[in-house]
């Protein structure tokens, strides 16, 4: 379990971010990743302001807009805005330029992303509702207000984003998270919770 206030912050211009792992200048070999995440990061981004084209490659991409609309704008030509209860995939693939900016010119933008090591592919994208099947795995935004049970998987990392959860008996409160090896789990609460987990394709 990692709580909210182990995370590292960064700030840049209308721009705020909290990184559950290793990140930039807050470099960390004991948290590069957990299986194929390599990323977990919150932004707060202020009105008009955003990511300047940046480039990516062999990584795939899940932004969840918290609060706000996300813009998103990339070199195959893709553009998407996408609000609060859409998931927003990316397969950076061989190799794509992509900005995310906050669309609102007077509204905050939050928004939660999670980057997973993926296939040199042709580069994709399309929003859309979870789960959303991600390489070796699965990524699912749960509101457990009745108990949501977990299958035991090879790695599951769950994420609390808001409110607060019950995950196996512990409490886990907005920004607390948790990496699980190989133990089902059981979640109850009033939060919202991001959660990956890794399921092999079947033999």
């Amino acid at each position: 379990m990692r709580r909210a206030a182990a995370r590292y912050g960064s700030v840049q211009p209308g721009i705020t971010s909290w990184h559950c792992f290793s990140s930039g200048p807050h470099y960390d070999p004991t948290n590069a990743g957990f299986g194929s995440v390599i990323a977990l990061d919150e932004h707060a981004v202020a009105a008009g302001a955003g990511f300047a084209r940046h480039a990516h490659r062999g990584v795939e991409i899940l932004s969840w807009v918290l609060a706000g609309t996300l813009s998103h704008e990339d070199s195959t030509g893709g553009v998407e805005h996408v609000g609060p209860g859409t998931v927003l995939y990316q397969s950076a693939g061989s190799g794509i330029e992509h900005t995310e900016a906050n669309a609102s010119g007077t509204e905050p933008l939050r928004f939660v992303q999670l980057v997973l090591l993926g296939p040199v592919a042709a580069p994709r994208h399309r929003p859309g509702e979870s789960p959303v099947a991600v390489g070796d795995g699965e990524v699912e935004v749960l509101v457990p207000t009745h108990p949501v049970e977990l299958a035991a998987a090879s790695h599951t990392l769950v994420f609390v984003a808001c409110g607060s959860v019950l995950v196996n008996g512990q409490r886990l409160s907005a920004g607390d998270s948790a990496r699980v090896r190989d133990t089902a789990l059981r979640m109850q609460g009033d939060g919202e919770v991001l959660t990956w987990r890794s399921i092999p394709s079947p033999r």
